[in-house]
């Protein structure tokens, strides 16, 4: 693999840690304002291995990482709803990809880009691209994207669970190696023109 690079933006504060309170869960958040409407913001990192599937089974499992991990786009406001998009003629667009629906490549990395509902068909047409839409009805906000790590092994020192509270990105990034999740903006074209490539992280 080519040594991946891009911003680190995602840290784990008290903001993001209070939105949710659970001893299961940490969270890696950052706030995102959508770019111009030609552009993407392509987020990427290595995944943890997680379990599949939501039927109840035995815990800490072999071979995994942790049980459940999931990438959201939320709006601002003092709860931080999570994006739905409801249209009159088709299913609701929500803002949230789990572990069972996030796309992979062949070395186990995730690619998650942040798009507008009119670019998801050109978005999902990249390989191993995974859509995360931002609000219809309020295009221009900030979003507040959430990384979820729920329930890590004991051996697994990549988890959000180890990344220090208020601590800064950097540090967050060391802690996480491979599994951080970095980003970037990027035009559409160059994400559509050759698979990807051109807008690598």
């Amino acid at each position: 693999m080519p040594e991946e690079t891009g911003q680190k933006l995602f840290t784990r504060t008290s903001e993001v840690e209070n939105l949710a309170p659970n001893p299961d869960n940490a969270y890696l958040g950052t706030w995102i304002t959508p770019p111009a409407a030609d552009q993407v913001v392509v987020i990427r990192g290595r995944a943890p291995r997680a379990v599949s599937g939501n039927h109840p089974g035995v815990w800490p499992r072999r071979h995994t990482d942790l049980r459940y991990f999931s990438m959201c786009t939320n709006l601002g406001g003092q709860v931080k709803p999570v994006v739905i998009n409801r249209f009159t003629d088709a299913p609701a667009s929500l803002g949230c990809r789990y572990d069972d629906d996030t796309r992979l490549d062949r070395h186990g990395y995730y690619t998650y880009v942040l798009g507008r509902e009119q670019q998801r068909t050109a978005i999902e047409a990249v390989d191993d691209a995974t859509f995360l839409p931002f609000s219809v009805s309020y295009p221009v906000a900030p979003h507040m994207v959430l990384l979820r790590n729920l329930l890590p092994v004991a051996g697994f020192p990549h988890a959000t669970q180890n990344v220090p509270v208020d601590s800064t990105a950097e540090t967050a990034a060391t802690v996480m190696g491979p599994h951080y999740p970095l980003s970037k903006v990027c035009s559409l074209t160059s994400l559509t023109a050759d698979g990807g490539r051109g807008c690598t992280v």
